[in-house]
């Protein structure tokens, strides 16, 4: 019976030690995701303040010629690699089980996105450039199966435009005042949601033909 005892108690603390183990190692790696993350968005600030500046410098010299070729060239060429990290850190989420931190750090690429966005309207109205821009807003605490087949459709059109179309995914509920302040002014109350332009609102999952249509009707407008 001792031994039965005996033997109970050790195979416990080899499984207790297995799973301490797991949770440890577990750690360490969604530690080293937030960290590399991080990393990745250290060489980030520095564009976007770059980007900023530059954002002041075209409001300063936009009645100045050649500077809206190479100024559109760099903000598409900004925003297609902010769209390439922000699918970085969607395959970091999925993984990550253990590191809130890296909520924290979507929140910072939020408020990235959302600068990219402001620059791409300031040179739309002031160069005219031909690009649309389409805002996906979406919820990233309760995805449905909805949005996840919307941001499909989504990054299909973008294959098929590049350049000529800015795509923008911001999430709805990680608590940050200018999305707040964007679904007060456009009435957003649902998800998936998707702004064109920011004069096409449209609730609810889209279809890619009818999505295209519209996108092409932003750019004949």
């Amino acid at each position: 019976m001792v031994k039965q005892f005996d033997a109970f108690w050790k195979a416990f603390a080899i499984s207790a030690a297995v799973f301490m183990t797991g949770i440890y190692v577990g750690v360490l790696l969604d530690s080293g995701r937030v960290d590399e993350v991080r990393a990745e968005y250290t060489g980030m600030d520095i564009q976007t303040s770059d980007a900023r500046l530059q954002s002041l410098y075209y409001q300063t010299f936009k009645n100045t010629s050649n500077f809206c070729g190479p100024a559109i060239n760099e903000n598409l060429a900004f925003s297609d690699k902010v769209y390439r990290e922000g699918l970085k850190i969607d395959q970091y989420e999925k993984v990550n089980k253990f590191a809130p931190a890296l909520i924290g750090e979507k929140r910072r690429y939020v408020l990235l996105k959302l600068q990219f966005w402001l620059n791409a309207i300031e040179l739309k109205k002031t160069c005219n450039a031909s690009y649309v821009n389409v805002v996906y807003l979406y919820s990233h605490y309760n995805a449905t199966v909805q949005e996840q087949v919307q941001s499909t459709v989504l990054m299909d059109l973008k294959n098929q435009y590049g350049p000529e179309m800015m795509l923008i995914p911001l999430p709805l509920d990680l608590n940050i005042t200018t999305i707040e302040i964007i679904k007060k002014q456009y009435g957003i109350k649902t998800s998936p949601t998707i702004l064109i332009d920011e004069k096409i609102k449209l609730e609810g999952l889209q279809t890619k033909d009818f999505l295209n249509e519209k996108i092409l009707e932003a750019k004949n407008s």
